[in-house]
């Protein structure tokens, strides 16, 4: 019982001065951690930028970097692991002749950063990661190669889109703050939920009760101060009587705070949708275009869709509520029974309703970009924009996918590549600022902490063309199949994506 105590208290006093030692960092970093932070921002607004005038350069560059980033972190992981490798041969007959009693607590106590880092199996894992990921990446460009130009010209039709309305880069932050107020009234009604109940005081006697009086019995602490004739009675606090309904109203707090969360992630994309498709179905970008269509949809949205939004979210906060309770369940029965079929069943229960989310998911945004275009109800809009897309699955399935790994690629290259340079930074791989970097505890402390940062920015900036290229492409199957270039019904697509198409509007002398 002493030993496991002792072992406790060691892990206790381990993990605080990894705690500590971090914040120690994070503290002593935190304006080059700010200036990381907005070289993310800059280099995510740059690639934007760059993306309007030379998308299909770009696009392919950044898949060219993606390869190169992937089989750098292969060289430089095995080169790690041998160099590793080499010092740990080298340190074991050292460590023959050195007497055992040289380790200290501070040794033992090191940080779990720098022992994960001098492990072998760590950088031959990351090199197998690493290679995976190269590989896969290589077969994915050769076996779509062909299918790349038309997700080209569609993430170019995107850029020219956030071109047209810059506007739509600073949308995201609206949702954003909306989440943060939803996140933070659900955190005061949890904590008040949590402290509510009524106290509750007991009649206690030093000696014998006067008559009258009984011990344990009942009291108001005021009423029996002024009421109570007895010397050696008292009224003091019992406990704390909690109304056996108050704990279940966190149910609905908690089913709350998921309806909300994606109702404001639903409004935003449909906001989003609205601009987008207002663009494309604009045939003079110039004269047709509305002046503020952020600003328009928005006001449309609000009028018009907010029950569309709000039945759409609720779908999804169910079968995240469900999936919750899953996972309740699943905890419990994995303390009480051993069954590796009753876990089995409930691993496939817990994958069936993940899936289901990630599908109802796609179904909704679909059902807002058409509501959106149309102005058609939620049921109508997801009834019609599945057909659509089952009509079209081939390209469904290679286009939309070969984008979304496109836009990936782009917030990997951000991301890789300022997660790189913070790593060389703070780990003195740069000779001529190496005196200028603060001295940190774990130098991965705030390198983690940079690249997490910058993959949050780079998907707040990529996420509005994830949206856009989504609406763009639903418009682009709906003007493939209601357009036939002729002068009554003429194609709304750019001039690239009927070129790969080999399709043209046809003019009067035709």
């Amino acid at each position: 019982m002493i030993m496991r105590s002792m072992k406790y208290v060691m892990r206790f006093a381990y993990w605080q001065e990894v705690a500590e030692g971090a914040f120690e960092d994070i503290k002593a970093t935190w304006h080059l951690i700010i200036g990381f932070c907005v070289l993310a921002m800059a280099v995510s607004l740059v690639w934007i930028f760059l993306l309007r005038f030379i998308s299909k350069v770009l696009i392919w560059f950044s898949m060219v970097a993606f390869v190169a980033i992937c089989a750098f972190a292969c060289y430089y992981s095995m080169s790690q692991y041998i160099y590793l490798r080499s010092r740990s041969a080298n340190s074991t007959e050292a460590a023959k002749e050195s007497s055992p009693q040289a380790l200290s607590i501070e040794q033992e106590l090191r940080s779990e950063f720098q022992k994960y880092s001098e492990r072998e199996s760590t950088w031959l894992v990351l090199f197998f990661v690493c290679l995976s990921l190269l590989v896969i990446c290589l077969l994915l460009l050769i076996i779509l190669r062909k299918r790349i130009n038309i997700a080209v010209a569609l993430i170019g039709q995107a850029s020219k889109a956030v071109g047209d309305m810059m506007s739509t880069l600073l949308l995201p932050v609206l949702p954003y703050l909306l989440q943060v107020v939803t996140i933070s009234v659900f955190c005061v009604v949890a904590v008040f939920l949590a402290s509510a109940g009524r106290p509750q005081y007991a009649v206690s006697c030093s000696g014998a009760c006067c008559p009258g009086l009984q011990e344990g019995a009942m009291c108001e602490p005021v009423h029996f101060n002024e009421t109570n004739a007895c010397a050696g009675a008292t009224c003091q606090f019992l406990k704390v009587y909690v109304n056996p309904h108050i704990p279940r109203l966190q149910i609905y707090n908690v089913f709350a705070l998921f309806w909300c969360l994606f109702f404001i992630s639903a409004m935003g994309e449909m906001v989003l949708a609205g601009a987008f498709s207002s663009w494309y179905w604009a045939f003079d970008k110039n004269k047709d275009l509305p002046l503020l269509p952020v600003t328009y949809s928005l006001g449309r949205t609000l009028r018009y869709h907010i029950g569309t939004l709000a039945f759409g979210s609720l779908i999804i906060a169910i079968v995240r509520m469900i999936r919750l309770i899953f996972e309740y369940i699943d905890k419990k029965v994995r303390e009480k029974t051993d069954s590796w079929l009753v876990k089995c069943l409930m691993c496939c229960c817990r994958c069936c309703l993940y899936c289901l989310e990630k599908f109802l998911k796609f179904v909704n945004r679909n059902a807002y970009v058409y509501c959106a275009i149309y102005g058609k109800n939620f049921c109508a809009s997801a009834r019609s924009s599945f057909s659509l897309l089952m009509r079209n699955i081939a390209r469904v399935v290679v286009l939309d996918k070969v984008t979304d790994f496109l836009l990936f690629i782009g917030k990997m290259v951000v991301t890789g590549g300022v997660g790189i340079v913070a790593y060389f930074v703070f780990s003195g791989g740069i000779q001529g600022i190496r005196s200028e970097i603060p001295h940190t505890n774990y130098y991965l402390t705030p390198v983690i902490l940079i690249t997490i940062v910058t993959y949050f920015i780079s998907s707040a900036f990529f996420s509005v063309y994830e949206i856009g290229v989504d609406t763009l492409f639903l418009c682009f199957l709906e003007d493939s199949e209601r357009n036939d270039g002729s002068e009554q019904k003429p194609y709304f697509m750019s001039k690239d994506l009927m070129k790969i198409l080999h399709k043209e509007n046809k003019t009067k002398e035709e």
